[in-house]
């Protein structure tokens, strides 16, 4: 049953993450009220007992929501299938973050004091004064590039617009889940920062850390061809 009492809902796709899935929420719920939820969501691709550890904590701990959505046929589905999940439950706040702590948790209070200030939206930035990108040069170079060419042909004013690291209000999570992204792959997250101009937004500083050097070639491929449909259409937020 929805409780409208849910301040926030934190949203963390999840895949094979038994070796930090403890020490995750250790980190993540230290920061949340005991209304606040978290939601973990999980399909087919987890296999390495993530599920278990998920839905043990959520026996001993009503904060933990284990979304299991083996419908899921891309990691856009897992994002939106976690987003419907803290909508539906009332959830005032939903903040969308990575497992592997390549989101820090402990930037999550400054997620919610942009909140209660009265933002519609905040935006994770590893290309602002205080911000970092700390990975391979490959992935730094797609992120910094894919922010520079939507600044370019979208007229986006945000420093980053290629990471998940955001929180949403309802009407800000309401309009997103109305209109859906044409993205299958990682480029769903600049969609959705275009769409987030519309409302009242700030960004807020974060070191991202992640050792994953590659992106998929077809990943990449499709975020071009989506930003020149936006960019050809003008398509304005």
């Amino acid at each position: 049953m929805k409780s409208m009492g849910t301040r926030l809902g934190v949203v963390t796709p999840l895949g094979n993450e038994r070796e930090c899935i403890g020490a995750l929420l250790d980190a993540v719920l230290a920061h949340l009220q005991p209304e606040d939820r978290w939601y973990g969501v999980l399909d087919n691709v987890s296999k390495d007992g993530t599920r278990g550890i998920v839905e043990a904590r959520a026996d001993a701990d009503p904060r933990v929501i284990c979304v299991w959505a083996p419908q899921n046929r891309c990691v856009v589905d897992a994002y939106f299938a976690g987003y419907r999940a803290a909508y539906a439950a009332g959830c005032r706040w939903i903040l969308e973050m990575d497992a592997g702590f390549s989101h820090p948790p402990e930037k999550i209070p400054e997620f919610i004091a942009a909140m209660e200030a009265g933002y519609d939206y905040a935006g994770g930035s590893r290309f602002m004064a205080g911000g970092a990108h700390r990975s391979p040069w490959t992935r730094r170079a797609l992120s910094y590039g894919g922010t520079v060419l939507s600044r370019a042909l979208l007229a986006s004013r945000m420093t980053d617009m290629t990471s998940g690291y955001e929180c949403f209000n309802r009407p800000a999570m309401a309009w997103l889940l109305e209109r859906g992204v044409r993205s299958r792959a990682n480029f769903f997250q600049t969609e959705i920062r275009h769409m987030m101009h519309r409302f009242r937004w700030k960004e807020i500083p974060f070191v991202y850390v992640n050792d994953r050097a590659t992106v998929g070639r077809s990943a990449v491929g499709e975020s071009f061809r989506i930003l020149l449909q936006l960019a050809r259409h003008h398509e304005t937020p």
